[in-house]
């Protein structure tokens, strides 16, 4: 578990601070000093503790969530096995189907050109 610095907390504090003094200073409380001090000084902890509140409650509720939705989904299934088909023999490789107008045969070397296979001669 990570902890926050005790300046980066510092920082927060002095923003919120500041960010209390302006809103309470446009209000009636504005106009007496003592009071508006009094209420910065009581408002921007207050805020400060809440903000922090807010940020590790959705944490833990995030992180709860996401362990639950794992438990529910289960063991993830196996990957589907392709069929074979007929007397193919394979080596261990996987290897894409022909595209386009050429078509190899399974004994094919993959060095070997379309022109050099059977089917691409042509006798009429």
């Amino acid at each position: 578990m990570h902890f926050l610095p005790w300046w980066a907390l510092l920082a927060c504090l002095a923003a919120s601070a500041f960010a209390a003094y302006l809103l309470i200073g446009r209000t009636q409380a504005g106009g007496y000093r003592l009071a508006l001090f009094a209420l910065t000084a009581v408002a921007a902890p207050a805020s400060t503790a809440g903000a922090a509140t807010a940020v590790v409650l959705s944490t833990l509720l995030s992180a709860y969530l996401e362990d639950r939705a794992a438990d529910s989904a289960g063991p993830p299934d196996p990957p589907a096995r392709a069929e074979r088909t007929g007397g193919e023999a394979t080596s261990g490789r996987s290897t894409a189907p022909a595209t386009g107008g050429s078509s190899s045969s399974p004994g094919a070397s993959p060095g070997a050109s379309p022109a050099a296979s059977p089917s691409a001669s042509a006798s009429p």
